[in-house]
Order: C-alpha cells, then sequence, then structure tokens
C-alpha cells in the first residue's frame, strides 16, 4: 500500500480543483493499494495567520509512513509561494513529491520569467514528476530549468453524471445556449449576453441559461434584468445540473483566460457542441471545427459568429455532439485519468 499526502482546496467549496479531486478520489477507491492522505487547506482570505497556519499543518502532516506527496497549485501569486513553501520542506525532510499545476495566470509567469524563476528552482523544480494543462504550460516549465519530466494531462469528468442518460436527438423548439461557471467578468459572460442580444434577434425561439454565482453576480443580475430570452439562475449542483446539461444544445464558455475548465468537459460528456477561446489548456486540447468552435477572447463578433453558424447547420451540430460525447467517455473520465494518474505515480512509489 503506498501513502500519498495531497493537498485540496477545501473539498465541500466551488471550484474547478475541489471538483476535479472530489471525482478523481471516488475513481482511486477502485485502486485497491493506493491510500491518499488528504490535507485541505487554503480558504482564509486575506488573513496572514491562516497561511502560517496552512505551513504548520503541512509540516505536521509529514510522517515517516508518506510514500510521496502531491501538490496542487495554482500558478498565481499566493499559492505559488504557499505550495513552494510546503516543495521546500518535503526537500527538507527528504520526502519525493509531484506537482499539478491547475489555473495558469500569464500575468504572474512574466514575473517568474524576471524574478521568481530561482525560487521556482529551490522548490518546485525538485518535484519527480510535474503535471500542466497545456503543451504551452509545458514549454514555459522546462525553459525555467526544469530537469524532470513534464506531463500534459487533463481535468476530469464524473463518470456517474450520465448513469440515466442516452444522447438523442433534442426536439425542443426551443434552442437553449448554456453557460455554468463562476460569474466573474474574466470569464466572458458579458461579452457572450451582448452576443446573445444579437443572436436572439435573429434567431427565433433561442434561450441563454446562465449558471453560477460570483463577485461579478448582482452586475450580470441588474445587466440581464431587461434583456428578453436570457435565465439567470445562480449556482447549481447534483440532479439540476444534470438536467441543464441535458436540456441545453450547445455550451459557450467564452473566457479570458482557463487551464481546462471542468465544465466544459462535462458539456462534451453530455454531448454539447462547444464554443469556447483559444486560450490555456484550451489551446492544444480543443479540437476546432469537430469539438465545436474557438474564438479569440473578448470578440462579441465571433460569439455572436460561431453559435450562429452552429445554429445554422444542425447535422454538423449532430456530428459533434457524437464526438464530444465519444470523446469525454475514452479520454475525460474521472476512471480513466485517475489510471493514468496512478501509473505516474507508480513509477515513483
Amino acid at each position: 500500500m503506498s501513502n500519498i499526502l495531497i493537498t485540496v482546496p477545501n473539498l465541500s467549496t466551488l471550484g474547478g480543483v475541489s471538483n476535479l479531486w472530489n471525482s478523481l478520489f471516488l475513481a482511486f477507491k477502485e485502486i485497491k493499494n493506493i491510500e491518499f492522505n488528504i490535507l485541505e487547506i487554503g480558504g482564509h482570505g486575506k488573513n496572514p495567520i491562516g497561511v502560517i497556519k496552512d505551513q504548520w499543518r503541512f509540516h505536521k502532516s509529514l510522517k515517516s509512513d508518506i510514500d510521496l506527496a502531491f501538490l496542487n497549485p495554482s500558478l498565481i501569486i499566493k499559492s505559488f509561494f504557499r505550495d513552494g513553501l510546503f516543495a521546500k520542506q518535503l526537500i527538507k525532510n527528504r520526502t519525493p513529491f509531484v506537482v499539478f499545476f491547475h489555473g495558469w495566470e500569464q500575468e504572474f509567469e512574466q514575473k517568474i520569467d524576471t524574478k521568481y524563476k530561482e525560487f521556482f528552482l529551490n522548490s518546485f523544480a525538485h518535484a519527480k514528476k510535474i503535471f500542466v494543462l497545456s503543451f504551452e504550460f509545458k514549454e514555459k516549465i522546462l525553459e525555467w530549468g526544469y530537469q524532470g519530466e513534464v506531463i500534459v494531462e487533463t481535468t476530469a469528468v464524473d463518470i456517474s453524471l450520465i448513469n440515466n442518460f442516452s444522447l438523442q436527438k433534442k426536439e425542443d423548439r426551443e434552442i437553449k445556449i448554456l453557460f455554468i461557471s463562476r460569474i466573474i467578468r474574466e470569464k466572458g459572460i458579458f461579452e457572450l449576453v451582448e452576443a446573445f442580444e444579437k443572436i436572439n434577434k435573429k434567431v427565433k425561439n433561442s434561450e441563454l441559461i446562465i449558471a453560477g454565482d460570483g463577485k461579478d453576480f448582482e452586475e450580470l443580475k441588474e445587466v440581464v434584468s431587461l434583456k428578453k430570452g436570457i435565465r439567470l439562475i445562480g449556482y447549481v449542483e447534483g440532479k439540476e445540473k444534470i438536467k441543464l446539461f441535458e436540456e441545453s444544445h450547445l455550451f459557450c464558455l467564452p473566457s479570458y483566460t482557463e487551464g481546462l475548465p471542468v465544465a466544459l468537459l462535462e458539456a462534451m460528456l453530455f454531448g454539447l457542441p462547444i464554443v469556447t477561446t483559444k486560450v490555456g489548456g484550451l489551446k492544444q486540447f480543443f479540437r476546432d471545427g469537430e469539438m465545436g468552435y474557438m474564438i479569440e477572447p473578448k470578440s462579441i463578433r465571433e460569439i455572436e459568429e460561431k453559435i450562429e453558424l452552429m445554429l445554422s447547420s444542425p447535422e454538423r451540430m449532430r456530428e459533434m455532439s457524437l464526438f464530444n460525447y465519444k470523446y469525454a467517455q475514452n479520454y475525460l473520465t474521472n476512471s480513466v485519468v485517475a489510471q493514468r494518474l496512478y501509473k505516474h505515480l507508480r513509477e515513483i512509489v
């Protein structure tokens, strides 16, 4: 039995990394000879005492029976330095570790280039393996001087979501466009609302469904209050979320920056064609023209054009739907991703 200490955000909170590991832990239960010692960290806001507590709790978790540590940072300032200090503890304790970078902030990447490369080399660069979500991120990790193996991986979706789902042609008279994510400006939601307003004037019986919560929710609520055809429903989970995927016809996530968003992969699992942006991990992962269409960030015109192009060809939409449905089951489910990660971990422990 291999004992792995793993750091994750609070698993009961909203967020892509929490959702990812909740689904992966379910899959890892089927793998009998590996056990995770879960350490939930973060969520302290601006409280500096919380940061110190995380370091102390991590120190206390470094028991003699730990075979490997698994860090899950994002490339943003707070997470980078917090998990970098975890890495330094592991180096001092001579505990092997791996790192999975999730979120990736381009602005902070440039700061590592100019100011923090030495910190990276003295911390994360001692990892046995580093997982990232795009080939661009891999190239940057190697450029910073990492000498180990960098693996381009995906996030994962819970296969149990489609237990009672079958891919069928939707005969609804109303066309439903779905957005599920945090309600923050950087997700491109305000551009999507403007684009839909134009689409709604040309496409009869169309509806934009917006699900999620976040710091810009109240502003968005005010913006859409006088617009037709937009349903703003707040945070969803469980059966309510599944129902939205089942009843929708396409999924749109025009973010300014992304790793590899779980909601987009969930949409694929339900066979939804996708309109999304050429950013982050999506650049190499997304097959433009097969999974849906890619656009440039902040382009209201392109959102409008690609959605209208999709809606004008029902047969093409059905082809994309079937492609996404099969692709997600073959490569993106929690059981498949857990097995890929397990293979890499077994090479170390």
